[in-house]
This record gives structure tokens, sequence and C-alpha cells, in this order.
């Protein structure tokens, strides 16, 4: 077998389109002529062969690009590229995506997206090895891949899918390595594992899987604590009919209004608008399929009236009131109908065991409920949630059902169907950050006590830990939780995930979270918090920042067409930075403040440099920086500003959801006593703005 490294530094292709290659064309409304040579510079940022190129006012029809891809990339006759879908969106931009192939054998993961406005050309990216030298091996059967996968996984119950040749890329010391390869679609339930495999077809070894089911994860280092038993699930009947308003008991968040569905003479949670269905996973056999979703004894959540009141089903109805909102929120926020964008069923499942036995293929009495996941694989599309038990121990967590961490599972969903985040390394580090930052998107659209914290609540006080994961404070997780993360882009508690870094397999020892996705996910998470929040302060690699907020509406607008317009299977954060440029540009325009604050927010987390920041005074700069706030912690809301601002400043106090306690003030050069009496404990920010410039300072009262 013949295996190329590759480092990129040129990119070219061929497009499968009957054009004739054409030196020059005439631009429609212009008189100039317009040349290859005039095309913008490819930029290439990573090995897996990431780019991308602004046309931003370049003017280039869309024609004469595509007549001339091959010139301006430089590839051979072996590189061919498919039209996979084209379609306009609601700005007028039309996306075509094209797949990669060499030699007629699909390359895994690349893909060529041209994004277009009126016949001209806005922005290219994606991905693409050009300088292929790879031998093409004979495949494997069927059979034989199956068999190598069995022996890996050593697991009952194992279903085998998508069986396909392609060319895949694979990470290594020295860079990547490309390929010729069987892969395989490979789930078992009964354990909930699922990997699409990739099998060298010379050697016959895995050279690759990627982790297709994602879980919300925990890896606590946990000491002797009392216990406390977190509720379970109840049983009962099947079928749908009329759907009825409800108010019923949550576990975390009080009574709420849900949809439920009358039936015989019963009402289940079942909101058929919506298509949303919640069971309770006690009695699952590890099966499942397509059709109806996972399988054995699946019982519905029935009750006489409509009100569900009772302790035992007070996870299950959380659950379904996070859906309810999950899926309005991507209705009203971003025009999705469900995960897949076309009203697809949703289905719960509570109190699932995360700990089925690989010998047996049967899952036991629950073994370990402390965590959740989303499942989409082999059509089987579910979300499936602890009741909280860790090593069959009650005490070290609820039930694993927050909205945040509902929302975060469902997000996954989406992020599945449209950028397909490769789950490992910084591309799965966005993966996470995306859910996260969704995931709290959601329960700020709740608006039942918002706040940027993963999973407040889930985790017993005892362990140290009041949630998993702090968006305004990634390093301020429990370690006893694996919830410290880097705020900082290689910075504190960032996880080392270079190219030798091997993912979490059944041959190696190494535990290392696939490399980083979950640590990692901090420093999308802080992106996302300051440039909805703001903030200012100095970053692990010293460079001060000033962000001033966009408001997380905003911010959500931009995270979302960064993800699903221009993000890639093996997109890193150097792209997620590139392409949420791109996206502020396309939502807001190009001489924009939400575009200057998108580039402030990733120098803040060490990526990029920071935007002029609208020309701010030095001496302003200074001075919010020197600004003092004391008592601190302050008593019955009483505390002093100190100022040496000589302009004009104000000041507001906001809780750290967001939600605006204090309507500005005016801020005086000097002493400013501030009256904060029936402000509740916590811990809050002062947000001072002096001629367009903002600073945050914490306050905490008592």
């Amino acid at each position: 077998m013949k295996k190329t490294t590759t480092f990129i530094k040129a990119l070219a292709f061929t497009l499968s389109v009957g054009f004739a290659p054409l030196a020059i064309v005439h631009a429609q409304d212009k008189k100039t002529e317009i040349s290859v040579k005039d095309l913008p510079r490819i930029s290439t940022s990573s090995a897996m062969g990431n780019f991308y190129a602004s046309f931003n006012g370049q003017n280039i029809p869309t024609e004469f690009l595509m007549t001339n891809l091959k010139k301006w990339l430089g590839t051979d006759s072996n590189h061919t590229f498919e039209l996979v879908n084209a379609k306009t969106d609601e700005l007028g931009i039309k996306h075509s995506v094209f797949q990669h192939y060499y030699k007629n054998i699909k390359v895994a993961d690349e893909l060529v997206l041209v994004h277009e406005r009126n016949g001209k050309v806005t922005y290219v990216n994606g991905e693409l090895t050009a300088n292929i030298n790879l031998a093409i091996q004979n495949p494997l059967t069927q059979a034989e891949v199956e068999n190598i996968v069995n022996g890996d996984l050593r697991s009952k119950g194992v279903t085998f899918a998508d069986f396909e040749q392609v060319i895949t890329k694979v990470y290594t010391a020295k860079g990547v390595d490309l390929h010729s390869v069987s892969q395989i679609d490979v789930l078992s339930l009964n354990t909930l594992q699922g990997y699409m495999y990739y099998v060298d077809n010379g050697t016959k070894q895995i050279v690759k899987k990627l982790e297709k089911i994602h879980h919300h994860n925990i890896s606590p280092v946990i000491n002797n604590i009392s216990a406390v038993k977190p509720s379970a699930g109840i049983t009962s009947a099947v079928s749908p009919l009329l759907d009825t308003s409800s108010t019923s008991a949550t576990y975390y968040k009080g009574n709420q209004q849900i949809t439920v569905d009358s039936y015989n003479g019963s009402f289940r949670l079942k909101d058929n608008a919506r298509n949303i269905h919640t069971l309770d996973g006690t009695g699952w056999n590890g099966s499942g399929n397509a059709a109806t979703g996972l399988t054995g004894t699946i019982n519905e959540y029935t009750n006489s009236t409509a009100d569900y009141t009772a302790t035992a089903t007070k996870p299950a109805v959380e659950v379904h009131w996070a859906m309810k909102n999950a899926h309005d929120y991507y209705v009203d926020r971003h025009s999705r109908n469900s995960y897949d964008g076309n009203g697809s069923i949703i289905r719960n499942y509570y109190n699932i065991n995360f700990n089925g036995n690989p010998t047996t293929g049967v899952p036991q009495a629950p073994i370990s409920g402390n965590n959740a996941a989303a499942i989409d694989q082999q059509g089987i599309v579910a979300m499936v949630y602890g009741s909280g038990l860790y090593q069959g121990q009650a005490g070290y967590f609820g039930p694993v059902v927050g909205i945040d961490v509902a929302g975060h599972e469902y997000s996954h969903l989406m992020v599945s169907r449209t950028a397909n985040l490769a789950y490992q390394r910084e591309s799965g580090a966005l993966n996470e950050s995306f859910a996260d930052m969704f995931g709290t998107a959601i329960e700020f659209y709740s608006n039942v006590n918002p706040n940027w914290t993963i999973a407040e609540g889930i985790p017993n006080a005892g362990l140290g830990a009041t949630y998993f994961r702090n968006m305004a404070n990634p390093n301020g997780g429990a370690a006893q939780i694996g919830g410290q993360q880097p705020d900082t882009y290689q910075g504190t508690y960032w996880m080392d995930a270079s190219n030798s870094c091997i993912p979490n397999n059944s041959n190696t020892s190494a535990n290392n979270d696939n490399c980083g996705v979950h640590k990692n996910s901090g420093v999308g998470n802080y992106w996302f918090y300051l440039l909805s929040q703001g903030g200012s302060g100095t970053n692990d690699k010293g460079t001060a920042y000033n962000v001033t907020g966009i408001t997380i509406q905003k911010a959500e607008k931009i995270a979302f067409r960064t993800l699903t317009t221009y993000l890639t299977a093996n997109s890193a954060y150097i792209n997620a930075y590139e392409q949420s440029k791109q996206a502020a540009i396309d939502l807001y325009g190009i001489n924009s403040n939400e575009l200057q604050q998108v580039e402030n927010a990733w120098c803040a987390v060490g990526i990029g440099n920071c935007a002029d920041l609208l020309a701010v005074n030095e001496t302003i700069k200074a001075d919010l920086q020197n600004i003092k706030i004391y008592p601190n912690p302050a008593v019955n809301g009483q505390f002093t500003i100190e100022s040496t601002i000589k302009g004009q400043a104000d000041y507001e106090i906001y809780d750290l959801s967001g939600k605006l306690i204090k309507s500005a003030e005016k801020l005086e050069k000097g002493i400013n006593k501030v009256n904060g009496s029936g402000i509740q404990s916590g811990v809050y920010l002062v947000k001072i703005n002096a001629d367009g410039n903002v600073v945050s300072k914490k306050i905490v009262v008592k």
C-alpha cells in the first residue's frame, strides 16, 4: 500500500462541467477585462485542506470563476467535482456545494462551497487536497470489513450501513496521511456506541474511527459524598389523538406550560403539532429501528389529567418542556423546523442505561445514568437522558434533563445535518461548543431564569460543583467533574490536540476525550459569551481586549450562519474565525460594528487580531480599565464607583444571565455612590460606557 503524507501548499481542482477555458472575459457591468490573475488569492489554513478566498468587492461573475476553476486552482484531470446541492437563502445569496473525487473515488469530507449573489461570487471555501499521489487499492468485501470491526468493537447487537470506498485523511505526528479505505457506519445500541470506521484496503488496518453518538460528557473524580436519591420514571400506554394545553411540574424549572395529547381517557407526553414524543426508556432492550426509534418495553408516560404533577414524572416533563422550547427556538430564530429542517419527529427517552453488557448485548439494570446523548445513525434519531446514577450509585447527580442539556443534545442533531463537524480535535471541540451555544440560546429563549452555566443544578453540591461548564468563565468550572476549560486558544487548561493525539478507541488506554472535544470547547463558548455580553481584560497570551456585546440575538444569528453555511467536517478554530467574519458581513455588512465585535471576541480568546475598536481614545481605554468598585462584596447593594473619566459616561447593572437590573445612570468623574437596595444577593456585572467604549466589572452583592 502506498500512502502520501500531505503538506498542503497549493489547492487545485477541475469541475466536471463543460465550460471551455477562457483567458479573459468582459464584465457585464464594467468596460474592463478580467483575467484569472485578477482572482483573489486562496488562503490555506490547515493540513486537512481547509481553505477560503474572499471575493468581497471583486465583482467577479460566477460564470467566469466556474469556467476558470482549473486554471485558478491548478489541478490535473484526475480531480473532478460533483454538484451535491444548491440553494438560495433568505439574504439572496446562492450556495453551491461540490463533492471532490480523485480518479472517481470520493475524497471523504472534501467539499467546495461556492457562494454568490446576483451572479457575482462573494466567497469560496471548503476542504481540498490537490496534490494526491495515492494508489487506489482493490476494495475489501463488506464481510471482511465487518469482521475487522467486530474484532475491534467487541460488542453484541452491532448493525452496519453505508459501506463505501473512499479516500480519507488521517492525522499523524508528521502531518496528514491519505488512505484508500473501506468506510462503514457501525452502531451498537445496546452499548450506545456508534462510529464511522475507515479500514485501509491494503493493510486491512483500522486507520480512523469517528465517534457518531455525542455524549454530554462527565468525567468525575469523586470522593466519599453522602447520597441523595434522584427520582425514577413511571410506565403506561401507547398511540395518538388531540393536543391539549397542560401546566405540569418540571424537575428544575417549576411548573411550565407544555402540550400533551389525549388518548384512551388519559394524557401522554406527546405534542403532535411540534412532532415531539417523550417516552420512558427504563425497559429499553438495547435495540431500535428507524421507523419506531428505540425498542423493547418502551412505555408511554400517561396521566389521568392533562397536568402532570407527580414527583416521578418531573424529569420526563422537563425533557418534554425543553424540547418544546428547542423546537420553537429554531423555528422562530432560524426558520428551521426540527433538527433536519423538515419537521421530523423528535423522540426523547428518559431513564436510559448508558452501560449495556457488551458480552450478552443486553442492557442491565441501570449501571450509569449520569449522561445524556444524541443518536443520529442508520435512520435512528433519538435523544436519551440518564436518571443521574453514577456507577450504580445515587446521590452524585440529579436527572440529566436540564433545558440547556436537552437543547445541547438537540443541537448536536442539527450540527450532524449541517457542517457535520468531525468528533475529534478542534472540529469536535467546535461541535461541542456550538451545541453549548445553542443549548444556552434555547435557555435564554425560554426566559425562565436563563444563565451562562451549563447543566446548573445537576451535579450534587457535595462534588464541589453546581454545574458542568461555565461559558462566562470557562476556567472557573469544577475540577472534580472535569469542568475547567480554556478561555484562550492553547492557553490555561487547553488539551494538546496535536496530530499525534489518538482519539479514544479500544486499542488505546488513553481517555483523552477524543483529543479534547469537551475540554477545548471552552474557547468557542467564551467567544460566544463575549460577543453576546461584552467584556474586557487580558487573555492568557497577554493580549488586552475590549469587546462590546452585540446581544445574544445577533450573536446566535452569526453563529448559526457560520455553522450551517460555511463550516465543513474538519473545520478548526481558525476556520470558525474566518467564516464567522464572512457570516457577519453577510448579515450586517463589511463596515458593521457586528463584524468588528466578532473580530474583537476572537482576539479575546487568542485568535486573530483585535480590531481598531472604533478608533478608541487611548486615554479613555486607560480610564476604563482603572475604574475602581468597592466594597466588593457589597452589603445590601450599596457600593462606590470611583472614576477618572473626564468625558460623558454612564453605568448599568446586569445579572449574569444578561438581564438589566439597574438602568443607565450618569457616571461622574470622582466618587459615585450606587444605591442598589432591593438587588438580591448574587454576582452582577457593572457595565460602564464611555463614548461608545465599554468595560464590565464584577460586583458581588451580599
